[in-house]
């Protein structure tokens, strides 16, 4: 990869990983409410759900995704209901509630990027954008995973950080109750925009 194509890589890498999305909504959510710590398991499978998508799109499974589009489709109801299913646990989260109880795990981490459509998307369009076919495929892949994953998880940890403050600046129960509300609220616009996506 050159040094041109390699920056330009990088900056795909940041704006795909710190904007709104999502993950991160859902991540904002539970830092908020539970703090820094209660999100590192979600970050971690929401980093082990990048690596899943990015191997099985090196592997030509996004193409898969292309030929049956019924198949893409059912991926993203399924990804739509839980959304919604995460949207509506932030926004109704009990002020005593446990981090166990509000499915901030490995697991959510892991399917909020696996039945997300879009992830898929973006996995191919960044193995054609920057994989060079002269070079060997095999350690281009392993590096851009790495650099995919190594930067998304530094952005993740922002917004956790982010939720952390929320949750310092904002003490009583009614104000962190709006602000779950909020959150959820926006979780669920995420997924009816998903929903609303051509393809």
């Amino acid at each position: 990869m050159s040094f041109e194509l390699a920056i330009a890589f990088i900056l795909f890498s940041i704006s795909i990983s710190i904007t709104p999305g999502a993950g991160n909504i859902a991540l904002l959510g539970i830092s908020s409410r539970h703090g820094f710590n209660a999100g590192i398991p979600f970050v971690l499978g929401n980093a082990l759900g990048i690596i899943v998508i990015m191997v099985a799109a090196s592997a030509g499974l996004v193409s898969v995704l292309s030929l049956y589009p019924d198949l893409y489709f059912a991926m993203k109801l399924a990804g739509v209901a839980y959304l919604l299913y995460m949207a509506w646990g932030i926004a109704t989260a009990k002020m005593d509630g446990d981090i166990e109880s509000n499915h901030s795990g490995v697991v959510s981490g892991v399917l909020i990027q696996l039945l997300n459509p879009k992830g898929w998307v973006a996995s191919l369009t960044v193995f054609t954008q920057f994989i060079n076919p002269a070079n060997d495929y095999v350690s281009q892949v392993a590096t851009i995973i790495s650099v995919m994953v190594g930067i998304g998880v530094l952005c993740m940890l922002v917004w956790a950080y982010f939720g952390t403050m929320l949750q310092k600046l904002l003490q009583s129960p009614k104000q962190m109750r709006v602000i779950n509300g909020c959150l959820g609220g926006s979780l669920a616009i995420v997924a009816v925009m998903m929903l609303g996506q051509a393809g």
